[in-house]
């Protein structure tokens, strides 16, 4: 093997072009792999930092917004419990959610924004979790805390007296018990908390005692960790059991409640479509630019081997087999892996650089960071070894399949090989699909899908932010406030928020303030409606639309024109007539050609409340970039009260300006509930949209200039190489009357016939990715002046790459040329 390495590294400095651009092409491909590898690492496939993470799956009842093709499954406290007593396929069950809480260290101190993990008892048991100081919760306990190790180191420096501490969260006093360990940051990607409760405790935290005995009330996660020797499949019919059981005990709250399982990138996936849907794409890309390098390499070695058929026959006659040969020529295809593979982890590194760009700018939530970490480095070795043999092994066994007296004879190329003639066998430049051939064309093809998908999804994010966002984002300042944190009661919380709106609007700069549960482009809530006079599909009872709930001058400090109608006003109170304001979308699937004003749609089911639209608003953004016409309404913030709500406030002048003031008027209504994700809306959509916009250009920019230019370089390549051998042969023709011109015109023929044929492939190969593009509901068709325009940069630049060696033959000297060998 040190034979080996050491007589493929003196080759390699013979031909230094070669190996440059051939590790360079490898390193490249590899690279966008890795950086795409860690993003989906990071959003899908990382465990969780518990021990045995696969033997833990996620169970529940699927909640599902069939339009955008979520589907989450949650489950209800009474139902945990009668699961819990009655599965037999599980060591153990437990459920938690989470919550936003006001944390402080004493009863004095300014109340802190943190989120919380609100478990049951057995949370750290179920999962295997020890505490690194104290210990976990007992059975059925209440008024006690875990803390997470970042919380502790923070807040007391990692002290064994916070142990037996008294903190204060929300309007309630809990005693430190223990403190998880530094490696568990909770089990949901998105959300790391910062202490645990129990669960006993959080109806009292957040004003709304009776939740937990709520069958209805589906807002719990549960995860249970498998037995030994069961499978999925005996669990999951365990479960259907235990669902057909619940549904005829409780028919009103369970009815089509069907319980099941999923792993953990199966949950991930169905909680987050768009996000695996994005990635989906960029992998696709990065896949391409790799098999692109991949077949560009090999066409080199391919090329290579005319020039070592003397070599090659030598060695055979002396006695060396072909399967000495083939690893011979193999340990130069892992020499070209390694050292691309290595060079890979810097061109990976930028990549993951450009993702970590991509942030939410809020407080409680956070964005899944890509690492190059042990994972990467693994995937980037298996990357690296599955490439020899992608490109190695075909050159390399063609390679040895050599004419021995025709090689040892003449410095012609004596390799036994099929050709299948393209054009007139008479031309001596007529194509022929050997294998230098086919990765060329390959090559190309792949090429065309790869810009496609590039221009595609560059001209999604182009045209976003084109159109804008729906809404005026320019001074306005966000401020998000949770009375739940005080544990207020719903008066108590009307009038913080009554008070909170006058202190706000007299603040000298506000031009106009409103208050909403959330914002266009964050997460918004949902309701299920049934639209009267709209018959719906058979076996569907309701559909699943986004909501937001809203205060009367919402519409005006946004800039949302109403079309139709009114707009919601302060007398839309809990004691008068349920309405709503609706989009364009909505009222025109409903309501098609009719006045949607007067109409009216029943929440829940046929039998639910009644609402009556006595608005339309334009169309806008709701939920993310790109995103298809959306349904949408919006209610009264006063006929229903809701804890968290997000201050609007538009300024004359710089809105962060605003953000001092507005945070002390709140403070001094009441400290202990304090103000957080605190940003301005252009902040705010410039790292929702902007920074997600531009660095999805760059990458699909970058990966698609990578697969032009890598299937360029293998095209100039095979013309080079093409017109280096054949020179003997260009000198004879051009000898008996061959003028410059038609040389130059046969070799571009070949070049562009090659060229054709890949673009023809890569066609018929964008056709099939345009349907998976659509898999998803994006509003952006693919336009068919994009093929045409992309085909056309192709074969311009395939022609260019073709010019160069083509004219250096036809200026060849027909005298020189008789004499080469």
């Amino acid at each position: 093997m040190l034979h080996d390495l050491r007589y493929a590294l003196r080759m390699f400095l013979k031909a230094p072009g070669f190996a440059f651009i051939a590790v360079l092409s490898i390193a490249l491909g590899t690279g966008a792999n890795v950086a795409m590898f860690s993003a989906v690492d990071a959003n899908l496939l990382r465990p969780l930092p518990v021990p045995h993470p696969s033997e833990l799956l996620t169970v529940g009842s699927p909640f599902n917004i069939d339009n955008l093709y979520i589907s989450a499954l949650f489950a209800s406290y009474p139902d945990y419990v009668d699961i819990q007593e009655r599965a037999r396929s599980f060591q153990g069950l437990t459920a938690f959610t989470h919550s936003s809480v006001g944390f402080s260290r004493g009863a004095g101190e300014p109340a802190q924004a943190r989120l919380a993990a609100v478990v049951s008892s057995n949370f750290f048991d179920v999962l295997g979790v020890a505490p690194a100081l104290g210990r976990s919760f007992h059975s059925d306990e209440e008024g006690v805390v875990i803390l997470s190790y970042a919380f502790w180191q923070e807040q007391f420096l990692g002290s064994r007296e916070a142990l037996g501490r008294r903190v204060q969260i929300g309007n309630q006093s809990f005693v430190v018990v223990g403190v998880a360990p530094e490696g568990f940051t909770g089990v949901n990607i998105q959300r790391r908390p910062s202490f645990y409760l129990p669960l006993k405790d959080w109806p009292r935290l957040i004003g709304q005692p009776g939740l937990l005995d709520a069958r209805d009330w589906r807002g719990l996660v549960l995860k249970g960790r498998l037995k030994a020797g069961i499978g999925v499949k005996e669990a999951g019919a365990e479960l259907a059991a235990i669902s057909s059981d619940l549904e005829r005990d409780h028919p009103e709250t369970n009815r089509n409640q069907r319980y099941r399982l999923r792993t953990e990138t199966e949950e991930r996936a169905g909680e987050n479509p768009i996000r695996v849907y994005g990635l989906g794409i960029l992998n696709m890309l990065a896949i391409a630019v790799l098999c692109v390098a991949c077949f560009n390499v090999a066409g080199l070695l391919s090329s290579r081997a005319p020039a070592r058929a003397k070599e090659i026959a030598l060695r055979l006659a002396v006695g060396a087999g072909r399967g000495r040969l083939i690893r011979q020529l193999l340990t130069e295809s892992a020499i070209i892996a390694g050292a691309g593979g290595a060079l890979s982890l810097p061109v990976g590194y930028v990549g993951i650089t450009l993702l970590c760009r991509i942030q939410l700018g809020r407080d409680l939530v956070q964005v899944p960071v890509p690492q190059l970490d042990e994972r990467a480095l693994l995937f980037t070795i298996a990357v690296a070894v599955a490439a020899v043999f992608l490109f190695g092994m075909i050159p390399a066994i063609q390679t040895t399949r050599t004419e021995l007296a025709g090689a040892l004879k003449a410095g012609e190329v004596a390799l036994a090989r099929r050709r299948f003639p393209l054009l007139n066998a008479h031309n001596a430049f007529a194509v022929r699909f050997t294998g230098k051939n086919i990765l060329v064309a390959g090559q190309v093809a792949i090429s065309l899908v790869l810009l496609t998908v590039a221009a595609y999804v560059y001209g999604i994010f182009r045209d976003e932010l084109r159109q804008g966002p729906g809404f005026v984002a320019e001074r306005r300042l966000l401020m998000s406030f949770d009375t739940g944190l005080a544990g207020y009661s719903d008066a108590q919380t009307e009038r913080f928020y009554a008070r909170l709106l006058d202190r706000a609007r007299a603040t000298p700069g506000v031009v106009s303030a409103t208050l909403s549960y959330t914002v266009p482009l964050g997460t918004n809530a949902v309701v299920t409606i049934v639209p009267e006079g709209h018959p719906l599909p058979p076996g569907k009872e309701n559909v699943t639309v986004w909501v937001n709930r809203v205060d009367e001058f919402y519409f005006e400090t946004l800039g949302v024109p109403i079309l139709r109608g009114r707009a919601l006003t302060e007398t839309d109170t809990a004691s008068s007539p349920r309405v709503a304001v609706v989009n364009q979308t909505l009222a025109e699937h409903y309501w098609p050609g009719q006045d949607p004003i007067g109409k009216r749609f029943r929440l829940t089911n046929a039998g639910g409340p009644a609402v009556e639209i006595v608005g339309v608003t334009k169309n806008g953004k709701y939920l993310y970039p790109g995103e298809p016409p959306t349904e949408f309404i919006y209610f009264p913030r006063r006929q229903e009260t809701s804890r968290i709500l997000t201050l609007i406030a538009s300024s004359a002048g710089p809105s962060a300006a605003l953000s001092s003031p507005l945070r002390d008027a709140a403070r001094n209504l009441d400290p202990r509930v304090p103000a957080f994700d605190i940003r301005t809306i252009e902040d705010f959509y410039q790292k929702k949209v902007v920074d997600i916009a531009d660095v999805s250009r760059e990458i699909v920019g970058a990966m698609g200039l990578m697969g032009l230019a890598l299937a360029m370089v293998g095209l100039y390549g095979l013309m080079s190489n093409t017109v280096n051998r054949r020179v003997r042969e260009i000198g004879i023709r051009m000898a008996v009357g061959a003028n410059r011109g038609s040389v130059l015109s046969m070799i571009l023929r070949q070049a562009m016939t090659l060229a054709a044929a890949g673009v023809a492939a890569g066609l018929l190969l964008s056709a099939g990715t345009a349907r998976l593009l659509r898999l998803y509901p994006l509003n952006h068709p693919i336009e068919p002046s994009l093929y045409f325009s992309i085909t056309s940069v192709l074969l311009g630049i395939a022609l260019l790459a073709a010019y160069l060696p083509a004219r250096r033959a036809s200026r060849l000297d027909p005298i020189t040329a008789l004499r080469y060998e």
